[in-house]
């Protein structure tokens, strides 16, 4: 444990070094073709700044363009600056006034070569994800990214389910596909923003598939989480970020099997761990823009800490979280989730029959900490919560945590074939 801990702070130390050079590194790509291939998408751009749903009237379906518009903007961002200031401050240009300004207007008519009015800087976040956006954009469109999403996204989920069905984990491939569309997966590939946690956690599934047995050496999953919490933090915005701590931590559970007490005990571990790469990858951030150009973004940090940790609305914060609550849940209050909620209610109640009813629970204790995990969404909500009230949209996705949890806490033992790798039996 003791070399693990001294191994985990160098990697924590070295997190924030690397991330900055790699931003150094894009931010030396020339803009001119990257600009060209932004370009080539204005059209879909201008359309999404009035209508950004993929189904009308279903709020939790909208493809970020606000967001997707201040990356694309960063992305091809040519102004004075240095490369190194650039890659500190982030900077961009905007046209239209402050009254009527809109992201996707500004980007089509910066492009259309419009004058621009100010300069501003956006320090508050890593915005690791250029590191990877710059290159694409430099090769190909925005509408071909998002085809590239789709068909990355699709591989990725296709290989974990698999891998964990061939390590005798079908119950746990069920209750992850079971989850994905409360994180409204068949539409996270039309947006920038809204995919980063999605990859995220999508690599980390496949990886936890892949390395189980050499990560649980030698505490490897705290490095893991480590890395995980420090890679949320550098490639998203605040969006749900929670997805890439609780899914990969209750797929552990259900690969390490380990005795009741040692179980909470790893929950807290890496959750501790997770959150601890979380929050010093951003506070780096702040501390070295104001180190290296006198930005005071750690005065810009804690007024935003302080008001997305507020009170949702003025009635109180118990009445305010209940609306939070209201706002989180209702896009999962209509028909369709009903029907699906209804199959996946009506496939758990007969697994359990199938193994019966007293045997079936007979363990169920052992299954707390995974139902515990699942609660996480309604803590980040009540700490969060004028975040989680404004952004309702997307912090919704958070619950498919609570159904992944729920769902693999019931069928856990339940009466479902499951065949190792290398073992005959049944």
């Amino acid at each position: 444990m003791k070399k693990a801990i001294i191994k985990n702070l160098i990697i924590l130390l070295l997190m924030p070094i690397a991330g900055l050079i790699l931003l150094l590194l894009v931010h030396l790509l020339p803009t001119s073709k990257i600009m060209a291939n932004v370009n080539s998408s204005a059209e879909s751009i201008k359309a999404e700044c009035t209508d950004e749903l993929i189904i009308d009237d279903y709020h939790a379906t909208l493809i970020g363009n606000f967001t997707d518009c201040l990356m694309l903007q960063l992305s091809i961002y040519d102004g004075e600056h240095s490369a190194f200031d650039q890659a500190l401050n982030l900077y961009r240009n905007e046209v239209g006034n402050e009254e009527e300004w809109c992201p996707g207007l500004s980007l089509t008519d910066y492009l259309n070569g419009a004058t621009t009015n100010l300069e501003v800087p956006y320090p508050r976040y890593w915005h690791g994800y250029l590191v990877i956006l710059k290159p694409l954009l430099l090769f190909t469109s925005l509408n071909s990214v998002r085809l590239l999403n789709a068909g990355l996204q699709m591989i990725l989920l296709a290989a974990s389910l698999i891998l964990f069905s061939k390590k005798g984990q079908s119950k746990l491939a069920f209750s992850f596909a079971a989850s994905l569309p409360f994180m409204f997966f068949f539409s996270s590939f039309a947006s920038l923003s809204l995919s980063i946690c999605m990859y995220i956690m999508l690599i980390e599934m496949l990886l936890i598939a892949f390395f189980n047995e050499k990560l649980t050496e030698n505490e490897g999953y705290m490095t893991f989480f480590l890395v995980a919490g420090c890679a949320t933090a550098y490639f998203d915005f605040l969006t749900y970020p929670l997805v890439t701590l609780a899914f990969p931590l209750i797929a552990v559970l259900a690969l390490t099997e380990e005795e009741t007490k040692k179980t909470y005990l790893s929950v807290l571990k890496y959750t501790l761990t997770w959150g601890i790469g979380y929050v010093f990858m951003w506070a780096s951030k702040w501390i070295i823009a104001l180190v290296f150009t006198g930005q005071n973004t750690l005065s810009d940090a804690f007024k935003t800490i302080s008001a997305r940790t507020s009170s949702a609305t003025d009635t109180g914060r118990i009445a305010g979280y209940i609306k939070v609550i209201k706002y989180n849940i209702s896009p999962f209050m209509n028909r369709a989730f009903a029907l699906l909620m209804l199959l996946i209610i009506v496939t758990v109640i007969v697994l359990i029959i199938k193994k019966g009813l007293k045997k079936h629970f007979d363990g169920f204790a052992q299954r707390i900490p995974v139902i515990i995990i699942g609660l996480i969404p309604f803590v980040w909500w009540f700490v969060a919560a004028n975040h989680s009230y404004e952004h309702a949209a997307f912090t919704c996705r958070n619950f498919a945590i609570f159904v992944f949890a729920i769902v693999f806490a019931f069928i856990k033992d339940a009466a479902l074939t499951d065949k190792k790798e290398g073992d005959s039996t049944k």
